[in-house]
């Protein structure tokens, strides 16, 4: 599980509104100073990510307030799924379909690799369109949601779940 320590922001009846740092690893990099990633970084520095956390019922769970630091985790089976649905699968279908009409248009016609181009571009907004409409149902959303797993105790939960078994 992917673990990170977060502030709580705003906290709600069952959910709760949490800021998270992105951390880069630029700052540690030899040779950040010739890399595009590090400047991208240093342009587009949007360095804290707001989102929602389900709260658990539990009684440490309603001890939780604004301020208040706390863990969340997100399984890496999710993470690697989030990455396939928005990277791979709209790049598959965009390459099957302009293979699918090049296969169709004569080799004569004159428009032949303006059409497969255009059809490559349909092609990839139709699958990116696909994955977001994915991405939103129940059952999806529920798998890639972070969960909540313990407030912040100077351990992670990975460390303290070592000195208990």
């Amino acid at each position: 599980m992917v673990e990170q320590e977060v502030e709580v922001i705003a906290v709600e009846a069952t959910r709760l509104l949490v800021e998270a740092e992105r951390r880069s690893s630029c700052q540690s990099c030899s040779v950040k100073s010739g890399c595009g990633t590090s400047v991208l970084a240093k342009w587009f520095d949007n360095r804290h990510l707001r989102f929602y956390v389900d709260k658990p019922s539990s009684e440490a769970s309603e001890k939780i307030s604004v301020g208040d630091r706390v863990w969340v985790g997100l399984r890496e089976a999710a993470l690697t799924q989030g990455a396939l649905s928005v990277y791979l699968i709209p790049l598959l279908v965009m390459i099957a379909i302009a293979l699918l009409i090049e296969s169709w248009l004569p080799d004569a016609f004159y428009w032949r690799d303006l059409i497969v181009a255009a059809s490559a571009l349909a092609g990839l907004c139709l699958a990116l369109v696909m994955v977001r409409f994915y991405l939103n149902t129940g059952r999806a959303r529920q798998n890639f949601n972070p969960v909540l797993l313990l407030p912040y105790e100077g351990k992670t939960p990975s460390e303290k779940s070592e000195r208990t078994c």
